[in-house]
């Protein structure tokens, strides 16, 4: 009995769920390492083969973008939930059910295997994670991808850049002509930081 409460402990898995400001995305925080680096994919099916828990939680349903960060999981609706505790609940199921089958989460070469919108949005985190991040992070700010509609992408700036008054002129002349160059297929680039809630808020 004592070796069976022990392996319980061990497998036990805790996740906290934190609605965002987003009212259709909600953030899952893990005690372990997910993913290293950023994943994202909107495509089940495409999924089944090649990115299992993200699979794992479509199968929970109303769920159109999934995205791995180290140990985060954030997920965005296909609608706006009235409550988010039924949601939370099946995603948390079923990310523990699978978690603890201890299966590869993402597939080797998924990234390298990703089509369509995916692949673009995949084209512009490499630019984000390669050129733009190490620069800005000398400020102490960053950029994250926060979510995206067909071929527009929508942009968080953290950190440092958040409030901050150069945030506008570094948004057009860096991220989103270095963006444009390297992915011109996009459409909008829209900042959506709440740059009130910065420490230096100008808007």
């Amino acid at each position: 009995m004592e070796n069976e409460e022990s392996t319980m402990e061990t497998n036990e898995i805790t996740i906290t769920a934190e609605p965002q400001a987003r009212p259709d995305q909600c953030l899952f925080r893990f005690d372990r390492k997910l993913y290293s680096g950023v994943f994202y994919t909107s495509d089940p099916v495409w999924s089944e083969e090649w990115a299992p828990f993200a699979a794992a939680v479509f199968s929970v349903g109303g769920i159109r973008g999934v995205s791995l960060k180290d140990d985060q999981l954030l997920i965005t609706l296909v609608e706006k939930p009235d409550d988010w505790r039924e949601t939370a609940r099946g995603v948390g199921q079923a990310s523990r059910d699978f978690l603890q089958n201890s299966q590869d989460l993402v597939k080797e070469g998924a990234t390298e295997a990703q089509k369509g919108d995916d692949l673009l949005r995949q084209r512009a985190q490499t630019v984000i994670d390669e050129r733009l991040n190490p620069g800005l992070a000398s400020h102490g700010g960053f950029i994250d991808i926060v979510d995206s509609e067909g071929r527009s992408l929508f942009l968080n700036m953290g950190g440092g850049c958040q409030g901050c008054s150069s945030a506008a002129a570094t948004m057009v002349q860096g991220v989103e002509t270095a963006l444009r160059d390297a992915v011109p297929e996009l459409d909008q680039i829209v900042d959506a930081t709440n740059h009130a809630m910065g420490a230096n808020p100008y808007m």
